[in-house]
């Protein structure tokens, strides 16, 4: 059995704390409902420790999951570490928009700083589109809902969002 130094798990405790209070920010600023409430957390101590955080945020135009990942570096805590997140959007939108040229604007927008993947729903599923991005993130940035904006605002049309 393998034991977590109470030193770590204060360290997770604030984390996810402070990343809490992001998503609660994000989803009230895009009118988004938390699944649950909470993230779910889990704590991997082997091979490396790492404590996982996942939210799924739901409204009118899909949903957005969002996934970090803290991991402990070089035995060191510090409150100033970078996560990484990764965020999939699975969103519906106007059939009739030029959905390509939304994408390209999207990709435009977040070039250099997310990595950007497309997922090609499957055939017959007209007015819906799926994306995932990944990068590292510092807590207080607001990097985090600057790209929900960005991906809601162009997807849905809804400059609400944006």
């Amino acid at each position: 059995m393998y034991a977590v130094q109470p030193d770590i798990l204060q360290y997770v405790s604030e984390c996810a704390h402070r990343f809490q209070e992001e998503i609660e920010q994000l989803a009230e600023s895009h009118v988004l409902t938390i699944e649950g409430g909470l993230p779910a957390l889990e704590l991997q101590v082997q091979p490396k420790f790492q404590a996982l955080l996942e939210y799924t945020l739901w409204g009118e135009y899909g949903v957005v999951a969002i996934h970090g990942k803290l991991q402990l570096r070089n035995e060191e805590l510090t409150s100033k570490d970078q996560f990484s997140i990764m965020m999939k959007f699975s969103l519906s939108h106007d059939p009739n928009i030029d959905i390509e040229h939304k994408k390209q604007r999207i990709e435009e927008i977040l070039y250099g700083e997310v990595d950007l993947f497309w997922n090609i729903p499957p055939e017959g599923h007209i007015g819906h589109v799926e994306l995932t991005i990944r990068f590292s993130y510092q807590p207080g940035t607001g990097r985090l809902g600057e790209y929900v904006r960005c991906v809601l605002g162009i997807v849905t049309g809804n400059m609400k969002a944006a």
